[in-house]
């Protein structure tokens, strides 16, 4: 079952909840603050990742140090 990330439209609350894609497309999930079961679907963006690249290697590295400071490779 995969985690979503929803806000209830009408109390505004914003939480995950686990949930099989029936429940969340028959709206049978209710928001745990209010019990309305109106909701949205929150989209977070992904981290990006620089891949191939070392942190020596980096042009964002600042001298001196071995982790970028842009970037998620150490």
């Amino acid at each position: 079952m995969p985690n979503y990330d929803l806000k209830c439209v009408s109390c505004e609350a914003e939480f995950k909840q686990r949930a099989s894609m029936t429940e969340k497309s028959e709206k049978l999930i209710p928001c745990p603050e209010c019990g309305s079961f109106e909701l949205e679907t929150l989209f977070n963006a992904p981290p990006a990742y620089v891949k191939g690249v070392k942190a020596a290697e980096c042009p964002n590295r600042s001298s001196g140090s071995s982790a970028c400071a842009r970037c998620p490779v150490a």
